[in-house]
């Protein structure tokens, strides 16, 4: 096994998770709410629609990941 295996389940894992609340909380939201149409999109996400995409965090992490994998290999003169 490789020694990036168990930093990657662990970022796997934390992803999950953080997928995993979101949709629950919109879940209940809408349970609560009595509605089942999609409510109005706040401010923030009209002015900056791609800094809370989900979808764009997951390709961010990825990346960072991926650079620290890159950055640590090209350090050690693989």
């Amino acid at each position: 096994m490789g020694m990036w295996l168990y930093p990657t389940i662990f970022i796997c894992v934390i992803l999950c998770l953080i997928g995993y609340y979101l949709t629950v909380r919109v879940g209940h939201k809408i349970e609560h709410s009595g509605e089942e149409r999609d409510s109005e999109v706040p401010d923030k996400i009209v002015e900056h629609p791609f800094l809370l995409n989900p979808i764009v965090l997951s390709y961010a992490v990825f990346l960072a990941f991926t650079g620290i994998i890159i950055f640590y290999y090209w350090a050690r003169g693989y």
